[in-house]
């Protein structure tokens, strides 16, 4: 099948994962694209690539040259207005990987079932939220797969005590800070926090009052053994993994996407996230990880894993056997199974 995706939010081809960190829907697209070219399928992805190359198997091309083309298969990424460039195709997918805007979703339900176009989301809670007319809407939902570097690790040291965020800082960050402070940092005084984050890790000023105050608040607390830490390239990150005995999700916004907690599940680091409405759609409570709602609950679990290496390899095994967790071999098998088997509009 020739198959073509068009994305109009920045610059980056397959070889990005291994320049930089990127976000959970280019590393998504990037890898979805690239497997679906390893199974044989004429792959083009149009975005704001510098310059037209291939690579992974995918032709990269720039959004602004596209005045026409055609394709089986036509994957617009989060725009609507994208699937109005000239490509002919049988079938067209609105990519959702988040919400769509609430003063949108009248006049987008309209060019959909005008144009016969079909849903293809990541996150269930991104349907959930959508009107009860959009039932209508034929959908697909993409499972989120994981790179097999992740599923093909080492073990984790037992003799550490740290832990890692990459949630952005204005999603829990203060929260998550607040309990180190409190309730950790007094109990296991030698454990660490790493966070993973530009806007922490940059020594320049912001507006943001928010974040002003978390870097405040670390600044007057140094010595807590909060580490703030530049995000890091695919591979690179997956190298300095085995340090880790938690993965921490202070987050509440249900429209996260939790690639980075599934691809540690499967490095076989447990998960200790606060609860939301879609975090059951990764984390296996009390086996492969632990689900909390308050500050001292979730530091409680925190200081138990840390302390109990017994704990700690239970959770650890389990979360490699996590049967959400699949490969992008799978996620592709299982996206062209439902293609074969749909009629969608015809």
């Amino acid at each position: 099948m020739r198959i073509i995706f068009i994305d109009n939010s920045i610059n980056f081809t397959a070889y990005s994962l291994n320049l930089k960190a990127l976000d959970s829907l280019q590393k998504i697209l990037i890898n979805f694209a690239v497997e679906l070219s390893k199974n044989n399928h004429e792959v083009i992805f149009y975005n704001k690539t510098e310059h037209e190359k291939k690579e992974g198997g995918v032709l990269w091309k720039q959004i602004k040259s596209l005045e026409s083309d055609n394709a089986d298969i036509l994957i617009a990424v989060q725009e609507f207005a994208l699937l109005e460039y000239k490509i002919k195709s049988k079938t067209k997918f609105l990519f959702l990987h988040y919400k769509i805007d609430n003063n949108q979703k009248k006049e987008t339900l309209i060019k959909i079932l005008k144009q016969k176009v079909c849903l293809l989301y990541t996150n269930n809670y991104v349907v959930n939220s959508l009107p009860d007319n959009y039932q209508y809407v034929p959908k697909v939902h993409l499972k989120i797969g994981v790179d097999r570097r992740f599923i093909e690790t080492k073990n984790i040291r037992l003799n550490n005590s740290r832990v890692f965020v990459t949630t952005h800082p204005l999603k829990g960050a203060d929260w998550l800070i607040d309990l180190w402070l409190k309730y950790v940092n007094l109990k296991l005084p030698w454990a660490e926090l790493h966070i993973y984050s530009n806007l922490l890790a940059r020594n320049t000023t912001t507006n943001n009052i928010k974040i002003r105050n978390i870097k405040l608040i670390l600044e007057l607390n140094k010595g807590s053994g909060i580490f703030i830490k530049e995000p890091l390239p695919q591979a690179e990150f997956i190298s300095k993994l085995a340090q880790y005995k938690l993965h921490l999700c202070p987050s509440l916004d249900n429209e996260l996407q939790y690639l980075s907690i599934m691809e540690s599940q499967a490095f076989g680091i447990p998960v200790i996230a606060r609860e939301t409405a879609t975090i059951y759609d990764c984390i296996y409570h009390n086996e492969t990880g632990y689900i909390v709602r308050d500050k001292q609950s979730f530091a409680k679990k925190v200081i138990q894993v840390l302390s109990d290496n017994k704990l700690f390899l239970t959770l650890q095994s389990n979360s490699k056997l996590n049967n959400l967790i699949i490969c992008w071999e799978d996620v592709v098998k299982d996206f062209m199974r439902k293609i074969n088997e749909s009629t969608f509009y015809r």
